[in-house]
């Protein structure tokens, strides 16, 4: 069963009303996101480390859909997140690699029109694993 995607009042949630107020009712629907506590924390915590602490809601907003990418990796849920940005370097092709709970996650540079949203480190290798083999 999968958790509902807007807010029990059946309105968009708070975070995306405050980081897209104009789009909010269009993109907060079952499409974007769960709503769940875990979610938001887990925004929250991606948040306070790739913005500033403690986040406002604009800016965990900003990370709801990140969070739904990756909170789908975990189960059962852990009590609490820990999210860690991994440092940059000159042969990397990803914009940005970080931790949640000691897993690696990537994310690869965003077309014009599209945000990239991180995948766990050990599925972006099988995917290259598997593209190698098929050519």
């Amino acid at each position: 069963m999968t958790a509902p995607v807007v807010s029990v009042s059946g309105r968009p949630c708070r975070f995306c009303i405050a980081a897209y107020p104009t789009i909010a009712a269009e993109i907060c629907d079952d499409d974007y996101h769960r709503d769940t506590p875990a979610l938001y924390d887990l925004a929250t915590a991606m948040a306070a480390v790739f913005q500033h602490r403690p986040p406002t809601d604009e800016q965990v907003g900003w990370f709801v859909d990140d969070a739904e990418a990756v909170i789908g990796d975990f189960g059962p849920l852990p009590e609490r997140w820990r999210v860690r940005r991994l440092p940059d370097n000159d042969y990397d092709e990803f914009d940005c690699r970080f931790r949640v709970n000691d897993v690696t996650y990537v994310v690869q540079e965003g077309g014009k029109d599209c945000k990239a949203l991180p995948v766990r480190l050990s599925t972006w290798r099988q995917w290259m694993r598997e593209a190698e083999s098929a050519s």
